[in-house]
Order: structure tokens, then sequence, then C-alpha cells
């Protein structure tokens, strides 16, 4: 064990870098400079390089020799800032800057010629950092401050495009994350009034079934509230087949492959530190993760927005990894099989997503379309594109030979014992529905292949074929063939690359070690792989080919989105109850309290008027006339007054300021101005822009957010 400062490094390069990245771009953006450009870019990359070399670094030795590394800044936030670096976050900062450095070479192609590269390159790096500092965080109030900056920043990714249909998922994510921000701090209160502390080496250490229950349920259900906003789990899952769409591809990349297994992480810190062995929470977990599973599945299998497939695909993919979650505090002997399979399939969805949300940003950045009806055909005579993309969609359906089935197998079997451990029919359903879902995503992975390279181009394919752009610069395709690699040789040799790593990252929880080596290709696991892509050939028959394709023409099909308006919860549910019912109830009490206080004013002046005959010679001292007469007025004075002086006082300041400048330079002054007059035009401007910004939802759940970091440092150093 030892502590080091240079642990900050990981964490603060890249959020200070960005401000020199960021000025440097919107330099030379505004200059157009190419030069100061290009110097921005690089920075950009190389500050993820760098990055990725010190996770490397750091991690290096825990993944090695099973030590850890500490960090420890008690003057920081009254209660200190504390990181630790042992296997699992070795493990996971080193993926996170591998999936960032690949992200970011090819944001620098993805974005060229686009505005506001500036913004996109400084929040990218601003959420690197805050990310690293959430997997690194050795107790709860480190993980919050970190995961509410990664939620802000990343809230930028989101609103990057500025149409309507960005804007409005923005909304989603940031009310999404603010509310999950909120409860998961209620969640750590009432657990460090519980426990007495909130770091997790010494929460491991305690007996909790010594401390009050009640209370502990309470405070693991808001930070299970909390983590699975994040993580994209029902019914919070809303944010997820919104925002991914409407970001740019290497954003929802990130966003899909290392955002959601932060959330992912503390449910990992719930069920292998607090919950360890509670069955009734890991039942929960499981109902959760069948929902998840299922209504992503179903939503990516009729749905023929690519981004939009891949982003539901995301949902269900999480369903796959609570399974694990779940069944970590049902088993008994065998808990390894689950935390070995969650953490092995969180490590391998972030290479899926990372393949599959760049091979659709190929698509989108050479058609600028995500509708399958207008890219159809555009991977027919590209073999490279056809491998690597073929690759990820095999591996995350769990074919045997690739990555994704040894962790989907693990996760399978942990289901099969729990049924054959407790007996309970609710398990045997539970693992139906998994392989229901497994087949859906063989179904829906074998749409996208085949309408991308085996039919027959679209227009706008062949509008572009005869341009005979590249597609994809080389160095990127070399790049991108390496995630690709590691999916492949992941699966076929498990036994040298994955099992060793996921024994490492499993010491995160408290379970106990694996007792035996798990046998991939044993005749159960294959069996449970042909049944699910039984099912999802039948899928892709019946629902793909029958229910979403319509043949027009002899010649010519196209593709109908079948997706069911009943399971988007925002617009069904969430949407008309916060935005309409809630408000129209709320509006309605306190039209109601304001009736009431205005009968209760009128009773006590009309008494007064009874009694001494007043306010007949003064009606000015009523209320109404009181707010009408004096205050208003005075108000209205003194604000125009205060604004006028102000106005007067920089008019004759700039006026000032330009004489001296004519005399300096020896330059007779063009043209007199009305100096106080044009900064009175610039104030009335910015109270206008002011009252307009105010009025947004955004602006609200920002300015909520701020204030909710601004009470906890207070809370932090009221408590110290």
């Amino acid at each position: 064990m030892k502590e080091t400062y240079g642990l900050l490094l990981p964490i603060l390069l890249p959020i200070l870098g960005g401000f020199v990245c960021r000025l440097t771009v919107a330099a030379g953006e505004k200059k157009e400079n190419k030069a100061l450009i290009r110097c921005g870019e690089v920075t950009f990359l190389g500050l993820c390089f760098v990055t990725l070399i010190l996770t490397v670094v750091f991690g290096i030795g825990p993944i090695q020799n099973g030590g850890h590394v500490l960090l420890s800044i008690p003057e920081i936030c009254g209660r200190g800032i504390y990181f630790r670096v042992d296997e699992f976050r070795a493990l996971y900062g080193i993926l996170a800057a591998f999936c960032w450095t690949v992200s970011a070479a090819f944001a620098l192609w993805y974005m060229k010629g686009e505005e506001n590269r500036g913004r996109y390159f400084f929040y990218t790096l601003l959420t690197l950092g805050a990310t690293l500092g959430v997997f690194y965080a050795a107790e709860f109030y480190t993980l919050f401050i970190f995961f509410e900056v990664m939620s802000l920043a990343s809230y930028l990714w989101v609103v990057h495009e500025e149409d309507a249909e960005a804007v409005r998922a923005s909304k989603t994510y940031l009310a999404v994350a603010v509310i999950g921000g909120l409860v998961m701090l209620m969640g750590i209160f009432l657990l460090e009034s519980n426990l007495g502390t909130l770091n997790l080496q010494d929460i491991a250490k305690l007996d909790l079934s010594l401390f009050n229950q009640k209370q502990l349920r309470v405070a693991g259900f808001c930070l299970l509230f909390g983590f699975g906003a994040k993580a994209g789990a029902f019914p919070l899952h809303i944010w997820l087949p919104k925002a991914h769409p409407v970001a740019p591809a290497p954003a929802s990349a990130l966003l899909s492959g290392i955002l959601t297994k932060a959330g992912m992480y503390g449910i990992l810190i719930l069920t292998g530190r607090v919950f360890v062995g509670d069955t009734h929470f890991g039942l929960l977990l499981v109902a959760i993760a069948v929902c998840t599973m299922l209504i992503g599945s179903v939503g990516a299998l009729v749905s023929v927005d690519m981004k939009h497939i891949l982003a539901c695909s995301s949902v269900s993919q999480i369903g796959f990894m609570l399974v694990g979650a779940g069944t970590m505090c049902i088993l008994d002997r065998e808990q390894w099989l689950a935390v070995q399979g969650t953490m092995l399939h969180m490590a391998n969805h972030s290479l899926f997503k990372l393949v599959l949300f760049l091979c659709a940003g190929i698509v989108v950045r050479n058609l600028h379309t995500r509708d399958l009806n207008k890219l159809r055909g555009f991977g027919v005579g590209r073999p490279w594109f056809m491998v690597v993309f073929l690759i990820a969609a095999l591996g995350i359906a769990g074919i045997p030979g690739l990555s994704g089935f040894v962790s989907k197998s693990m996760l399978h079997e942990s289901l099969v014992l729990c049924y054959h451990e407790n007996g309970l029919i609710y398990y045997k359903i539970a693992e139906i529905l998994f392989l229901i879902a497994g087949g859906c995503t063989l179904a829906y992975m074998l749409k996208l292949f085949l309408i991308l390279f085996f039919r027959k181009p679209s227009k706008e394919v062949e509008a572009f074929n005869q341009t005979k752009k590249a597609y994809l610069p080389l160095s990127l395709k070399i790049l991108l063939s390496i995630p690709a690699a590691v999916i492949y040789l992941a699966g076929t040799l498990p036994e040298y690359l994955m099992f060793p790593l996921s024994e490492r990252a499993a010491k995160l929880t408290e379970y106990m070690p694996a007792e035996e080596t798990f046998r991939t290709f044993t005749a159960e696991n294959v069996k449970g792989a042909v049944i699910s892509c039984t099912i999802g050939l039948l899928l892709w028959w019946f629902v793909v080919k029958k229910l979403i394709t319509k043949r027009v023409s002899k010649n010519e099909t196209v593709y109908i989105n079948r997706f069911p308006a009943k399971l988007d919860l925002e617009n069904a549910v969430y949407r008309p109850i916060l935005l309409t019912f809630l408000p129209t109830v709320c509006g309605a009490f306190c039209r109601f309290l304001e009736r009431f206080t205005e009968l209760i004013a009128k009773g006590v002046f009309g008494f007064l008027k009874r009694l001494f005959g007043l306010l007949d010679r003064t009606p000015e001292l009523t209320v109404t006339g009181l707010q009408r007469s004096v205050f208003k007025p005075v108000c209205e004075t003194t604000t125009l007054s205060a604004t006028r002086r102000l106005s007067r006082f920089l008019g004759k300041v700039i006026g000032a300021f330009v004489v001296l400048k004519s005399k300096i330079t020896r330059k007779p002054i063009a043209e007199q101005k009305n100096y106080t007059e044009l900064v009175n035009r610039g104030l009335d401007d910015a109270s206008e822009t002011a009252k307009l910004i105010t009025r947004s939802l955004s602006y609200g759940l920002l300015a909520f957010c701020a204030g909710l970091l601004a009470m906890l440092v207070y809370l932090l150093y009221c408590l110290q």
C-alpha cells in the first residue's frame, strides 16, 4: 500500500488541459488560423493518450501484484476527497481511457469542419477526468461529487447539435441526472447516519446486521435510484434511447460504453459491500433486470433508426448486467460466477458499443442520416467495414467464439443455479426471458447487418459511391480494428485473457473467490446459445421480415417504424405527470391558498373598516392599493434610477477611454457616439436574454443542480 499525489494526474490533467484545448481552438476559429485549430486538435488527442498512459502506470501494479494505491486530501470540502486504485478500478480506468482515446481520434475526423469543436473537446476532456474520479473514488462523498460533474459535463454532448430533437433529449437527460443525483445524496446522508462511515473499505468490515435495517434499506434504495438512473435501468432508462441518437457518434460510444458503467459500478458497490447476501435486494434487482432487458430488446427490434437501435440495445444489455448484480445477492456458494460474469459483460459491452457506435458514425458522417431506408447497402463492397461490424454484432449477440458468449454464459448459468438452489419458479421465468432477450439481440443485430451489407444500395448510398470518396481514413481503420481484435481474441482464449482479469476485478466485492475455473464451451452453455440463436432467427423472420418490412415494388423494400408508443414512458407517463398533472394540481392548490389568504385579508380590513371607518377616507391603504400606489412605483423608480446611473457612469468611462486612446495613438475619433445610450441598449438586451433563459427548463435544471452542489459543499463543511 502506498499513497501518492500522482494519482491526481489522470483526473486533473484532462480537466485542466481541456481549458487550454478550448482556448486554442476558439482562438483559431476566431482568427481563421488552421494552425491553431490543428494545435488544439493535437492537444485534445494528446491529453487523452497521456491520460491512458497514466492509468496504465498507476494500474499495472495493482493488476499484477494485487496491491492498491491511495490518495487522501482531507483539506478539501471539509470532509476531504479520497481515492483508491485496486484491481477493478485499475482495469476500468485503463478501459475508460482507452475508449476515450479511440473516440477522440475518431472525433477529429467526424467533426471536421463543424462548429463548436472546441466546446466538444473541452467537455469531453472534463467528462474523462470526472469519470476517472468516479471509478477511483474510495468513499461515497468523493464518488458523488465526481458523479455530478460527469453528468453535467456530458450534458453538453447530448445538446451539441442544438436542434429541437437534441434540446428535448438534453432536457430529459438533465432532468434524470439531477433527480437521480438528489435522491443519491439523500441515500448517502442516510447511510452515513446509520453506519457512521462512507469509506467503502470500512463498510466492508462492518457487520451490517447490527445496524438499523429499515434505514439501511431506505438508504440503499435511494442509492440504487441514483446509480440506476445513470446506468439506464428501468424505469429510469428514458433518457438513454433519446440521448444516444442525437449526440455525436464518438460521444454516443462513450455514453453507452463507459458512462452507463459508472452507474453499474455504483450498483456493484451496493451488492458487493452493502447488501451482501440480501436475497430480497437481489430479487428486486432481477425484476428490474428482466424489465430492462425486454423493453430495450423490443425497442431495438422494431426501430428503423440505426443509432436508436444501438441505444435501445444498451438498455437491454444493462439488463443482462443487472441479472448478474441481482444473482450475486441470491447465490450461496457460486456467487463468484455472477460477480465475474457481471464484470466481464461490463467490459465486453464497453468494447462492443465502442465499435458499433463508431461504425454507425461512419455511416452518419458520410450519408448524414440514421434512417435504415436511406443507409441501406452502405457496406456493400467494403469488406473491412463488414468484418469489424460483424465481430461486434456477433459478440454482443453471444455467439460462441467471441467474448460476449463467455460473459453471457456465466450470467445465464448464475440464473440456472438460482433456480436449482431455491426452486422458485420466478427464477425459471427469468431464465426463459433471459434467453428471449438474447434472441432479440441476435435478431436486431442481424437486421442491421443484412440491411447494411446485403441489400440493394439506396439512392443516397449510390450518390455517395459515385463521389468515390474514402469513407474512412486508413489510420482510423487500424485504430478501430484494435477493439474488434480484442473481442475476437478474448472469446477464443478466455482462460488467458478474460478469466485472470475477472478474478482480480472480483476483489471489488466481498464475496468468496472462485473455487474452480469456469468451463466455457460446455454442452449446457452451447445449448443455451443455440436456443437463444433459434429464438433470434424466429424473431427476425416473424417480426423484422413480416412486421416492419414492407415491399412497395418488385425491387424496393421499405422499413416501417413500429416502435410502440406505450413503451415510451417519457411521453406516456413522466411528461404528462411532471409537466401537466402535477403543475395543474399544485397550481390549483396555490390558487386556493391565494384565494383563502385574500378572504382573510378582506375580513381583517372589513373589520377595521367597520371599527374605525379608516378605509373610507384612505382607499390607498388596501392591500391592492398599497401595492399599486406605493410599492410597485418605488421599486420601479429605484431600479430605473440605479440602471440609469450605471448606464451614465459606464458611458462616461467608455467615452473617456476612447478619447484617451485617440490621444495616445494620435488618431482622430471617427464618429462621436452616445455611449450612455449604447450601454442602455446593451443592458436592455441582456435583461431580455436573461428573462428568456430563466424561463427555460434547462436553466431551471442547471440552476437546481448548481444549488445541489452548493448545498453539498456547505453540508460537508458543517459536518466536519
